[in-house]
């Protein structure tokens, strides 16, 4: 990378030591304390240029790029029951490490970095704005059932943009601001978010002044900002009552329809044991309650849900055995409950 000769060869050699001990079992306090300041530093640079294109997210969750940066690369520090890096050690374990230069081992310990920042930041976003967090999902949802945007990652973002049409790339980025004001004379308040994106991919296609593609945490925020906006008084809370009770009973129909399908297509072939599908829909069911914010969620990830089942359960078991057909699943489950919440217009 174009920065690499400004880093100096001791660098070089202290992050190959590092990896280096990671996969011989023989990484030290020293060196772990010397890879936690280096994944922060680049976390930060990551972080600080992500707010540079978008930086009304720092303003609204007044957070530094420190605090995030933490927050972000925190799961790559966690340890197995053996005391490893795991994640550090599944990631370099792909390749020959031994026939890696300094300037690809670099590279590669970057890609992880800046995968780990984008994987973790709307997490981070939900959790210090829970509200930010559903309207952020119900955008995916949005996306996952219409099909009328597209996802597109830009500089390390991820975007979206409207589908068949010019990007207008070559165009002026739309900030916040501009969103706002095309928007408003548009919304009255009261339209649920897949009606505030269709206004959105109307107004984007009929104006060319800026670019089409838009980052959705942008988005979220404007749509927020809207929200705000219009309304004065949220929804009774007898009314939030109803709708996050019919929420939950279509999720679980949808989750059960979907298991009741997977169960006869895998009865007699036996490729997957009946109890095990049932463990598996039972932490999906979990994962979604816990990202609705419900009391009785149990698990914030896949992962750590089917760990509550099989306790002994480690991260390279769970990507060799199971984590193909349970991420299958949950995107079919959600997938149908996107459906039926938009059909029903609770969303």
């Amino acid at each position: 990378m174009e920065n690499n000769k400004h880093i100096s060869a001791e660098y070089f050699v202290r992050l190959k030591d590092c990896i280096h001990s990671i996969l011989s079992d023989s990484f030290t306090p020293v060196q772990e304390n010397f890879l936690l300041t280096t994944a922060l530093a680049l976390a930060e640079n990551l972080l600080r240029s992500k707010f540079y294109r978008t930086p009304n997210v720092k303003r609204h969750l007044r957070l530094n790029e420190r605090d995030l940066g933490y927050d972000c690369i925190a799961e790559l520090f966690e340890r197995d029951g053996k005391g490893q890096l795991i994640h550090f050690k599944t990631y370099f374990s792909n390749f020959e490490f031994h026939a890696l230069s300094h300037q690809e081992i670099l590279l590669h310990f970057r890609r992880l970095i800046s995968s780990a920042v984008n994987q973790n930041l709307m997490q981070v976003y939900r959790d210090f704005d829970p509200s930010l967090g559903k309207i952020i999902r119900n955008i995916k949802l949005a996306i996952t059932a219409h099909k009328t945007f597209i996802e597109i990652d830009r500089f390390d973002e991820p975007c979206i943009a409207p589908i068949h049409c010019d990007l207008q790339e070559h165009l002026p980025a739309l900030d916040q601001s501009v969103v706002f004001e095309m928007l408003s004379s548009h919304i009255r308040g009261r339209e649920f978010v897949p009606e505030i994106l269709s206004v959105y991919s109307r107004v984007i296609r009929s104006q060319n002044e800026y670019r089409r593609i838009i980052p959705l945490i942008t988005i979220a925020l404007t749509f927020r900002a809207l929200f705000v906006a219009k309304q004065d008084h949220q929804p009774s809370s007898d009314n939030s009552a109803v709708s996050n009770f019919e929420t939950l009973e279509i999720m679980q129909n949808s989750i059960n329809q979907i298991k009741a399908a997977v169960l006869l297509h895998t009865n007699g072939a036996q490729k997957i044991k009946s109890d095990t599908v049932e463990i598996y829909f039972t932490t999906i069911y979990n994962v979604l309650l816990a990202k609705m914010n419900e009391t009785n969620g149990s698990a914030d990830s896949l992962y750590e849900g089917l760990k509550q089942h099989f306790v002994h359960l480690d991260v390279c078991d769970y990507r060799k055995c199971h984590r193909t057909k349970l991420e299958y699943y949950y995107k079919l489950c959600r997938e149908a409950i996107a459906s039926e919440l938009l059909e029903r217009k609770i969303l």
